[in-house]
């Protein structure tokens, strides 16, 4: 039998993706978690599998397909219902243990997601996981959030999981996946075990990276990704 994350399901996450959701869920043990995004559902059958309750926003919950028993749908715009619900479980005295952030992929939006967790009370103690965070677009609403000012936040890596460069198909050219990961900590001390450290500034910046190969790099002005990619797998000539 197939381990859930390897099996033939809608889920919009590559297997490393999944992999390492997974793993994050495994070790944190969550109870209480929220989802920003759902379309299908592959991320939210595997959050309300390790949680009690999970609160699920998106735009629709497709009404012909059965959805996890724990899960709160919330459809519509969760601009407006996501501070909302914050704002009951802050009031309740609840912590949200884990969130996934893969709704909203303007700049704006992921800002505006970012910005409303980060200024809850309900948001103290918490694993955010944020999806698609090679995409250009994306990346600029997290820069906009400015997550690693934040004192709440004791650790931040955008490149958590590394995302991919299309190179065929409807999406040819284009960055897209990545997992980010973001813990908040407004107690004191380091509870989460990763020392106080707020990113790991020592690496390259993914997105610099792979949109440096995807203009073609120093030297080669114009060349375009399929070009590239054809030389590396010796298509069209060896390799220079």
């Amino acid at each position: 039998m197939l381990a859930p994350i390897l099996e033939p399901r809608e889920w919009q996450m590559t297997l490393g993706e999944r992999s390492a959701l997974e793993g994050l869920l495994a070790a944190s043990q969550p109870e209480l978690g929220i989802e920003i995004g759902t379309a299908q559902g592959g991320s939210l059958g595997r959050i309300a599998a390790y949680c009690e309750e999970v609160h699920s926003f998106d735009l629709e919950h497709d009404s012909g397909r059965e959805w996890p028993a724990n899960a709160v749908l919330h459809s519509g715009d969760s601009h407006r219902h996501l501070p909302e619900t914050l704002a009951e479980l802050a009031d309740a005295g609840r912590n949200v243990d884990f969130c996934l952030v893969d709704g909203d992929h303007t700049a704006d939006g992921v800002r505006r997601d970012l910005v409303d967790l980060l200024d809850s009370p309900a948001i103290s103690r918490t694993v955010i996981v944020i999806h698609d965070t090679l995409n250009e677009v994306v990346r600029q609403g997290l820069f906009a959030a400015k997550i690693d000012e934040r004192p709440e936040v004791s650790y931040v890596d955008l490149d958590f999981v590394p995302g991919h460069l299309s190179s065929d198909g409807p999406f040819e050219g284009q960055l897209w996946g990545g997992l980010g990961l973001v813990l908040v900590d407004r107690g004191e001390g380091d509870s989460f075990g990763l020392g106080d450290a707020k990113g790991a500034s020592e690496f390259a910046d993914a997105f610099a990276v792979f949109d440096s190969f995807r203009s073609g790099g120093p030297g080669s002005p114009g060349a375009g990704p399929s070009r590239i990619l054809r030389r590396l797998r010796g298509e069209s000539g060896s390799v220079s």
